[in-house]
C-alpha cells in the first residue's frame, strides 16, 4: 500500500465480541481512518471505553483496505465521502 494519506475504509476483524445485548456484532466494523493502526485503534478504544466484551475479544484477527478516497487507488474500489 502507498504511502499517500487519504482517507480509506477498512473491515476490522476481531477475535471475539460477536454480539452484545444490543445485537451489535463488533467483531466485524467498518471504519474510516488513514491507517490499518488507526482503524484499529478507533475500534479498540470504543470497546475498551464500553467495556465491551472481554480484553482477548478484542484483540485484532484482521484488517483488510476495502476502498480509498483516491482516484488510482491500488484496491479498485473508491470511497466517497
Amino acid at each position: 500500500m502507498r504511502s499517500v494519506k487519504t482517507d480509506k475504509l477498512f473491515k476490522v476483524n476481531l477475535k471475539g465480541t460477536y454480539g452484545t445485548g444490543c445485537g451489535v456484532k463488533y467483531h466485524r466494523s467498518y471504519v474510516v481512518a488513514k491507517t490499518m493502526d488507526g482503524a484499529y485503534k478507533k475500534v479498540r478504544d470504543y470497546l475498551d471505553g464500553a467495556d465491551i466484551g472481554f480484553s482477548s475479544d478484542r484483540e485484532l484477527d484482521s484488517i483488510e483496505l476495502v476502498a480509498e478516497d483516491y482516484e488510482y487507488t491500488d484496491v479498485r474500489t473508491r470511497l466517497f465521502q
